[in-house]
């Protein structure tokens, strides 16, 4: 919802008097040539004073108008503006480092009631910092480094392939992204979006400070990438700009000596913008997978979905012969399943009052406790299921649907995920030890033999469920609800089951995680003849094939 508010900002200039010592000057011709002369000086120092403000002035106006159009668009476009993480982004950055700047320039005597109302604003702990800026950055280079993106086509307002119409990042900001995908050892990212800035500078005093800021981390990227020519010609660039600075020099010099012999500036590379993809058979790394999955270039071969059925459940209660499941086969070994349509508007609409203002930054399981990570950004909570009489109705028709014990389940998890928010590949399986360094809760109750997610929303864009060793996507629909078994039959963990929630490229993305326990499960899925974590089933049927 958008709330229908609007910012006024009242600059005043207050000129105050100093009462007269009690010296007669009307009196005297000399006594008032004198106060004549001083009141020239005063005059000329109110005029230095407005010609000062005025440049504040003319400043604030024009920012007010352009703070109130972005504000316009964004109550035209309502609340879909948000769906957009690039808007998202633009809002931290003019909460953050634009309001800054205003707030600085309100700092004079002169605008002291609307300053200290701003300060009392800005310095409410419902304001983002620092941290929220960079974590919407850090959004933007992982959309674009997962989904494949161009820098110019996000910079003009185009997320795979959707133009979402948002205003267009300027040069300033196009540097604010190339800053964090260097230090965040993108070079690549970097480059494509120093270009993409390079490209949008426009004429100005901001344009005359930002070209050599542009040049010289330029001039790190192509030097990263083996680029030397490119890096070469770049610096030479920047020395016409700013042929005194030491620095430049300094850093220029050391880099050709750490490389030594091994800089040819004649060498030249072809910079693209992402990393070739793989090819088949190539070993790639668990994250590399994720991407590949998430962006679509990893699907399953034809002949692997050849099985796969969908049709209706009724086995596991008599009720179901009446309303059965609608279920989709997504994979056989190991067996996930897609249940259409098995949780209710009304049950999402008290799942999101009990969740109201419950919501933290989501944490992993390390080695010594749980700790908050970059590979989830996410918020969540835990309700109990005795929180709620709908928690109960969702146990028993998960009871229902997999057939498992929902007695010893975990509390209700539900996430929200916004800006690129993304959960990095990870088993749901808890490793051996975090079981005996006492981090899992309740680890009486055994290990997670299952998990059901269900997806309480749609998303407009990306927000995928990559499972990175089957590079299968399950793309989020709501009412829906994703099984699978994390545990071998002989309660070893499956480590096929690996899966992340892809980012999130446009929309907002409300899941419900339950997580059931080993405890009480044995007659609901008992052991195989064979440990099933070493040999399949397939392949015991081959094996006993060939001895018949």
């Amino acid at each position: 919802k958008m709330f229908p508010c609007k910012w006024i900002l009242v600059v005043m200039l207050q000129l105050g008097a100093r009462a007269a010592s009690g010296d007669e000057f009307f009196s005297s011709v000399h006594a008032m040539t004198k106060v004549f002369e001083y009141e020239q000086k005063m005059l000329q120092q109110m005029q230095k004073f407005l010609n000062n403000n005025q440049k504040k002035l003319d400043f604030l106006k024009e920012t007010l108008r352009d703070f109130e159009s972005e504000r316009n668009e964004a109550r035209e476009w309502g609340p879909a503006y948000f769906d957009s993480p690039v808007n998202k982004y633009l809002l931290n950055k003019r909460l953050t480092v634009d309001w800054r700047r205003v707030e600085n320039l309100m700092e004079a005597s002169t605008g002291e009631k609307p300053l200290s109302r701003l300060q009392k604003l800005r310095n409410g702990n419902w304001m983002p910092g620092k941290g929220d800026l960079e974590g919407a950055l850090d959004g933007v280079l992982r959309l674009q480094f997962v989904y494949r993106l161009k820098a110019k086509d996000l910079a003009n307002g185009i997320l795979d392939g959707v133009n979402y119409g948002y205003n267009q990042l300027n040069s300033e900001h196009c540097v604010d992204i190339a800053r964090l995908a260097l230090r965040d050892q993108h070079p690549r990212l970097a480059h494509s979006w120093l270009l993409e800035a390079k490209d949008r500078l426009t004429v100005g005093e901001k344009s005359l400070e930002l070209k050599p800021q542009i040049l010289a981390m330029l001039v790190q990227a192509k030097a990263e990438l083996g680029d030397f020519r490119g890096m070469n010609e770049t610096y030479q660039e920047l020395l016409q700009i700013q042929p005194a600075s030491e620095e430049h020099g300094r850093n220029y010099e050391s880099f050709l000596q750490a490389q030594g012999e091994k800089v040819s500036l004649n060498e030249s590379q072809i910079i693209e913008e992402h990393a070739p993809i793989p090819e088949e058979g190539e070993v790639v790394t668990p994250f590399q997978a994720f991407c590949l999955t998430c962006s679509g270039h990893w699907q399953p071969k034809p002949h692997e979905l050849r099985n796969l059925r969908c049709g209706y459940m009724t086995e596991t209660h008599p009720f179901l012969w009446m309303a059965p499941f609608k279920v989709e086969e997504l994979n056989l070994d190991p067996l996930i399943v897609l249940f259409h349509e098995v949780i209710y508007q009304s049950e999402i609409d008290i799942i999101k009052e009990l969740t109201r203002n419950n919501l933290r930054r989501g944490q992993v399981t390390g080695l010594n406790s749980s700790i908050v990570s970059n590979s989830r950004t996410s918020q969540t909570t835990f309700i109990p299921v005795t929180a709620h009489k709908v928690l109960e109705t969702i146990d028993r028709r998960v009871a229902d649907m997999t057939d498992l014990d929902m007695k010893y389940a975990e509390d209700h998890q539900f996430a929200n995920y916004g800006i690129g928010g993304h959960y990095g590949e990870h088993n749901d399986w808890f490793n051996q030890i975090s079981m005996d360094n006492g981090i899992v809760a309740n680890p009486e109750h055994g290990n997670r033999i299952a998990t059901v997610l269900f997806y309480l929303s749609n998303v407009t864009q990306g927000g995928g469920t990559a499972f990175t060793y089957l590079k299968k996507l399950v793309k989020p629909k709501k009412y829906s609800a994703v099984f699978w078994y994390n545990l071998h039959a002989s309660g070893v963990g499956d480590v096929r089951t690996q899966h992340g929630a892809c980012p999130i490229i446009a929309g907002s993305k409300w899941v419900q995680n339950r997580w059931i326990r080993e405890l009480g499960q044995s007659d609901r899925r008992p052991c195989e003849y064979w440990d099933d974590s070493v040999v399949t089933r397939s392949q015991v049927m081959e094996i006993l094939k060939r001895e018949k």
